[in-house]
């Protein structure tokens, strides 16, 4: 080992090795899960691609659930949006629907990874319900946002309504732009969320703001 390399390996957090290996773990499991579902996956597979041995994975994960859950962690992500403060809400969900597309854009090339996500989710009650609540507090702190970023009475109806609509507005888009990508545009996304905005709003009293990055929308 070269000076420069054990100086590297010595200024590394104590947790770094660790991270890597279940990152490693997790990434193999992914392409394992995108090509052949997740209960037809087995763990020596999983280690044989990480290439690792069945010691690393108990000494990094106490369970399979535990590793799917670190792939739902690792693989799935948040539409991060550019909201611009003092915007009119049909603005606001224009930024939105650019947003989830151009997200759903990015995870096409993943939608076998996600489809099979999602299907596990469906079979197992148990992580089924422990992912609900973690996107009941994402809806939580989603209509906190939205009550920060809009004034009082923007909203078509209460904010923790909108959110949900919003959730399920941005999965039914994503599932059916992964199933026909050459069948919808952007403009199709932009649409639909200009939709929740109603009649149009005139922005003459509009000047611009600074783009704020909201919080998660939902994972995929």
């Amino acid at each position: 080992m070269t000076d420069a390399a054990r100086d590297s390996a010595a200024s590394r957090p104590k947790g770094d090795k660790r991270a890597r290996t279940r990152q490693a773990l997790a990434a193999a499991a992914a392409e394992l899960i995108a090509e052949k579902g997740w209960d037809r996956t087995s763990l020596d597979e999983i280690c044989a691609r990480a290439g690792m041995t069945r010691g690393a994975f108990h000494g990094n994960f106490e369970s399979r659930d535990a590793l799917f859950l670190a792939v739902m962690e690792q693989e799935t992500t948040p539409v991060s949006v550019q909201f611009q403060p003092g915007a009119p809400l049909k603005v606001q969900m224009r930024l939105l629907g650019q947003a989830v597309y151009a997200h759903a854009r990015k995870r096409l090339e993943r939608r076998v990874l996600t489809s099979a996500i999602q299907l596990h989710l469906m079979t197992r009650p148990d992580l089924l319900a422990r992912q609900a609540e973690a996107t009941a507090g994402g809806w939580r702190g989603m209509a906190v946002g939205f009550g920060r970023l809009l004034p009082a009475g923007s909203l078509p109806m209460p904010a923790e309504r909108f959110v949900k609509v919003i959730d399920a507005l941005t999965a039914g888009l994503t599932i059916s732009y992964f199933q026909a990508p050459d069948l919808i545009e952007e403009a199709d996304f932009v649409a639909a969320f200009e939709a929740l905005a109603g009649a149009p709003t005139p922005s003459a009293s509009w000047g611009g703001g600074r783009p704020v990055t909201s919080g998660p929308v939902r994972r995929w």
